[in-house]
């Protein structure tokens, strides 16, 4: 094989993991169902105005691809999983909101001038997921398509029973392609005990900590989250609760998927902004 064709080969198999393995914690990478809301429905961005998509390069001459969801906080901050902005940097990402597809620029584009990422992530087990984007130029807020979400606070860690939403984007069927439209689930909160209890099969007690919460159809599957809806939000009674972050494979029925408790770190969530915005 000559030097240009193994470059070109080189080339190939670097856009191949660019596409499906950036910032995707969910193991089961081989199984197809990864990668999409999995049991979900198509919605429109005016019911999920906060949802934003994070286009992300790896190299400067290679176009942006969707990687990770994250949700609006203010006009110039975003929130995210670390694990969709870990050892990357911020000049290769572009913002993409108010828009209901996961391709194209029909939306609100914008860059990220800092990245903040929870100084106690631990990437080999996935805690404490979560990260700030600060953005510049701000997004134009308009209560439409473009806005906001509330943070659940230290006092509103839902109940076991409670309805999660959880928006995001990703193929639709196994084997399919790749859905170009905005889903969303509806799935019940799972406790952090009967979630750890799950997760000991395999992985040993102790494997879901307090930053983390779960949700899931106990015994059933079939509803969840997965690789391509990380980072994006988990919605209980309309505020932003939970950050899509990890599971085992996706929709099964004895392995809830696991997010980031924003209740846990509401304090660190909110004194990040304020030491960070216009800095």
């Amino acid at each position: 094989m000559g030097n240009f064709s193994v470059i070109n080969y080189l080339l190939f198999l670097i856009t191949i993991v660019a596409t499906i393995g950036v910032g995707q914690p969910f193991e089961g990478e081989q199984q197809i169902e990864n990668g999409r809301i999995v049991g979900g429905y198509p919605v429109d961005i005016t019911k999920h105005p906060h949802q934003v998509s994070l286009r992300h390069r790896l190299l400067q001459s290679f176009p942006y691809s969707h990687i990770c969801g994250g949700s609006i906080l203010r006009a110039d901050v975003v929130l995210t999983a670390a694990h969709c902005v870990y050892n990357r940097l911020e000049k290769n990402y572009l913002i993409v909101a108010g828009t209901n597809l996961r391709t194209g620029s029909d939306g609100v584009v914008t860059r990220v001038r800092k990245i903040v990422i929870h100084e106690q992530y631990n990437s080999s087990i996935t805690n404490n997921d979560v990260a700030l984007m600060f953005l510049d130029p701000p997004l134009p807020l308009n209560s439409i398509t473009v806005a906001p979400v509330q943070l659940a606070n230290e006092n509103e860690v839902p109940v076991a029973g409670s309805k999660a939403v959880i928006s995001g984007w990703g193929t639709t069927a196994p084997g399919g392609s790749s859905s170009n439209t905005l889903l969303a689930v509806d799935v019940p909160i799972v406790s952090n005990e009967s979630c750890d209890a799950a997760y000991a099969v395999g992985y040993g007690p102790g494997r879901i900590t307090d930053a983390m919460l779960c949700a899931g159809v106990e015994g059933v599957g079939g509803k969840d989250a997965c690789q391509g809806d990380s980072g994006g939000p988990l919605l209980v009674k309309g505020k932003l609760t939970g950050i899509v972050s990890w599971g085992r494979s996706c929709a099964l029925p004895d392995y809830p998927g696991v997010y980031t408790n924003v209740p846990y770190f509401y304090k660190w969530i909110t004194k990040t902004i304020e030491e960070n915005v216009g800095k």
